[in-house]
């Protein structure tokens, strides 16, 4: 039972969506610590730094709309392009080439911060509510939305085979 449990995590961790969705949790994870602490805690950020915290609820979706479009966007457009190039190499080459783009952690981290920070724009996008319901904006997690957009991987393209 133990080596059919071992067994089947080492197949479960050597596919290809294991470290992007483990990605994507975190992301989840931090945009639901962020908004909780912004709850939680009253932090007078937006009047201290009214230039960097001060966008109201249109504001921050317009960024965070922006950010998640440009994250699935970069990812679906490398990812099928690469694809184009390994299916023309598998054809040449061998099917090995497939399978060594499929284990490359690299490939798969690139793919799982892309796809991390389109979900964290939209996890935090679902609670940001305008003045007619209340009013609620978590500055700490756009902020943190603004940052995530600015992080790049070590290579925003994968490797070639």
């Amino acid at each position: 039972m133990l080596a059919k449990l071992h067994y089947w995590w080492q197949a479960k961790r050597s596919s290809f969506w294991f470290v992007p969705a483990v990605m994507v949790l975190d992301a989840v994870a931090l945009a639901t610590l962020l908004i909780t602490l912004d709850v939680t805690v009253e932090l007078q950020v937006v009047e201290r730094w009214p230039l960097l915290f001060g966008a109201g609820a249109d504001g921050a979706r317009g960024l965070l709309t922006a950010v998640a479009g440009s994250m699935i966007t970069v990812a679906g457009v490398v990812f099928s392009i690469t694809l184009v190039a390994l299916a023309l190499a598998s054809s040449q080459y061998t099917s090995r080439v497939i399978r060594n783009f499929m284990r490359d952690r690299v490939n798969q981290a690139v793919l799982g911060v892309f796809v991390g920070i389109f979900a964290y724009c939209l996890v935090v996008l679902r609670t940001i509510r305008g003045g007619d319901e209340g009013g609620f904006v978590p500055t700490l997690a756009v902020l943190g939305g603004l940052l995530l957009a600015f992080v790049r991987p070590a290579s925003t393209t994968p490797r070639p085979p």
